[in-house]
């Protein structure tokens, strides 16, 4: 077991538990698109970006192993813009339809959007179209609606 501090909270875990886990098992909530527990991890989003006392610049928590004595900050005005511009630029190339998404209350980018209170996006500009409909049994994928998590890919291969 080791030994590392989150917000102030003093967790023991086992060793090659990531610094996410180690916050989920305190209840401290750190936004994700890309990350499953099923799956191994891949900090594709971007968005659990931690900071880590003595590393120069923010590091995802997924991806990153919990060492002894580590002493983590999920929360910073720092982190809540780099998230907030995260989202603003996956929202960029996002189809305008939340009010007639089938996904509508069920979405986490929508659900991120209305957290950091994104109501307008700053980042205009030619968006992607994707024509192709993928008729997948297993997965439902609408390329325009693509945050490139790649969570289809990974669920596949692993």
């Amino acid at each position: 077991m080791i030994n590392l501090m989150i917000d102030g909270k003093e967790i023991d875990v086992a060793e090659g538990t990531t610094v996410l886990e180690a916050a989920q098992q305190l209840n401290i909530d750190i936004p994700t698109l890309c990350h499953d527990p099923r799956l191994k991890p891949f900090g594709a989003c971007r968005l659990c970006i931690v900071e880590i006392a003595g590393l120069p610049k923010p590091v995802t928590s997924c991806t990153t192993p919990a060492t002894a004595n580590m002493v983590v900050k999920t929360q910073s005005a720092k982190l809540y813009r780099l998230r907030k511009t995260t989202v603003e630029l996956l929202l960029s190339d996002h189809p305008n339809d939340c009010m007639t998404c089938i996904g509508t209350g069920d979405c986490r980018l929508q659900e991120l959007a209305y957290q950091y209170g994104i109501r307008e996006n700053r980042f205009a500009g030619e968006m992607r179209k994707h024509d192709r409909i993928d008729h997948n049994p297993f997965v439902a994928r609408d390329q325009n609606k693509c945050v490139m998590c790649g969570l289809c890919v990974r669920v596949c291969e692993e």
